[in-house]
């Protein structure tokens, strides 16, 4: 089903607004300030116009009606003759070169606000990106914490699982004597010259002293 073509209505019906009002107030403005907001008007109608002509353009024939067709073709022109007659009217009003200026200064205008557009995009796309650097920064930095805390445990839970013979903490169950036997030999050999040292002591030795 095909749109009605109150886009275009919509759009000559502006230009023909500002056109009026133009004609009737150009003599009794003091400058261009006075008509600004008609002829923002003026272009905002064209504008409307054109993307409706645009818009059928890429459609089929069949899609359109002739009636369609001829309104649009027809708002067109019209709004055409009516930028010419008011672009006439204040060059002789404000000056040969008075319409030009306007055109270059509504193109300065469309051109910042495009670039303004462009620059707040990069701005997010920039402010996206540094949020996922970060995002991942703090993942790697969870990821490292993480791997060390488990590589503490694991060797924590060894250690206490498989304790070295002679350190100290079990050294110091002995007396002076076996405790240097015990650092220097291990606790194999402090335990061996505790036990022959006790049998010695019963008198049940059973090698020859020299």
């Amino acid at each position: 089903m095909v749109e009605p073509i109150s886009t275009a209505l919509a759009g000559i019906a502006l230009v023909k607004s500002a056109t009026s009002f133009i004609k009737e107030n150009l003599n009794t403005v003091n400058d261009i300030s006075g008509i600004a907001k008609q002829i923002d008007q003026m272009f905002e109608g064209q504008q409307q116009i054109n993307k409706e002509r645009s818009k059928q353009a890429n459609s089929t024939a069949n899609e359109l009606g002739l009636s369609n067709v001829a309104d649009s073709i027809i708002s067109a022109r019209l709004a055409a003759e009516q930028m010419q007659e008011v672009k006439n009217m204040i060059n002789l009003r404000f000056g040969p070169t008075c319409w030009e200026q306007i055109l270059m200064e509504r193109k300065r205008r469309i051109d910042k606000r495009k670039q303004a557009i462009k620059e707040a995009k990069a701005a997010k796309m920039k402010k996206q990106k540094e949020m996922y650097d970060m995002v991942r920064m703090v993942m790697i930095g969870l990821a490292v914490i993480l791997f060390v805390v488990v590589a503490i445990g694991i060797t924590i839970k060894f250690v206490l699982a498989h304790p070295v013979e002679g350190d100290d903490k079990s050294c110091k169950l002995y007396e002076p004597k076996y405790y240097l036997i015990c650092l220097n030999e291990g606790r194999g050999y402090a335990d061996t010259q505790l036990y022959l040292d006790y049998q010695l002591q019963k008198d049940n030795w059973i090698i020859e002293k020299d």
